[in-house]
């Protein structure tokens, strides 16, 4: 499945990698395609 993650969202994930948001993007990489802008770099 891809999913379309926003620079917000993967902000708070650093910045609390224990919430649910952070185990689901940290260790589901083999159930899920994470896409973001191009720009999410630069924002964070």
């Amino acid at each position: 499945m891809k999913i379309v993650v926003d620079t917000n969202i993967i902000f708070s994930t650093l910045l609390n990698s224990n919430s649910n948001i952070g185990d689901l993007i940290f260790n589901s990489d083999k159930h899920y395609e994470f896409y973001s802008c191009s720009y999410m770099r630069y924002e964070i």
